[in-house]
């Protein structure tokens, strides 16, 4: 197991986890059209559905061994990260790819169930095709599903997926936007950056 520390987000800025990186969105056009077809590229690693995380769900227990068995070639490690209200470990899943080590995951839980699963890198793709990276004008999220974040998540965006109510968006804004304590509107919207794609077990 790998201890890996990270920055918390504070006043809107985001986890540092892994180099990510979208094209400037277009005016926020929000759409309510079907997720598109999933199809695996040599750059997407899995796909954040309602169901879990790739082959992971809430079947898996939350120990490092039943992880692994569900994804050959991953490797696990430790992880602190800053969640709304305040700081947990996790486990967080590596793969080694493009040269490098890079996190895809990271999971919560306790008492041996996932309570959380944070996809953290622009290889995760969401259930209407999200990417950490993207602008919130290239997911079409739906502003009516955002909140702001507050504490650790201040000036942050806390959205649905469209396609999946239990899958939790986490967008980070520039300049005054990531302090405000409402939701920004127009451009300062549209350009906001997705980090997180966060998935909890289905009630």
């Amino acid at each position: 197991m790998v201890r890996v520390a990270v920055a918390m987000a504070v006043g809107g800025t985001a986890l540092v986890l892994a180099a990510c990186s979208g094209p400037t969105g277009d005016a926020f056009r929000p759409s309510r059209s079907a997720a598109p077809a999933f199809q695996a590229t040599g750059d997407t690693f899995l796909q954040i559905t309602a169901q879990g995380a790739g082959p992971i769900n809430a079947a898996t227990p939350y120990a490092s061994k039943a992880i692994l068995a569900q994804m050959p070639g991953y490797t696990t490690g430790n992880v602190t990260i800053g969640l709304e209200n305040t700081t947990t470990d996790a486990t967080v899943l590596f793969k080694e790819a493009y040269g490098g080590r890079i996190q895809v995951l990271h999971i919560l839980g306790s008492g041996g169930r996932i309570s959380q699963i944070h996809g953290v890198t622009h290889h995760v793709i969401g259930p209407a095709g999200e990417r950490p990276g993207m602008s919130f004008a290239e997911t079409r999220t739906d502003p009516s599903s955002c909140r702001i974040g507050t504490n650790l998540w201040l000036g942050m965006a806390i959205c649905k997926s469209r396609a999946a109510p239990n899958v939790t968006l986490t967008f980070s804004f520039q300049g005054e936007a990531a302090m405000s304590t409402s939701l920004p509107s127009g451009s300062a919207l549209a350009d906001g950056m997705l980090q997180r794609i966060i998935w909890t077990p289905p009630s």
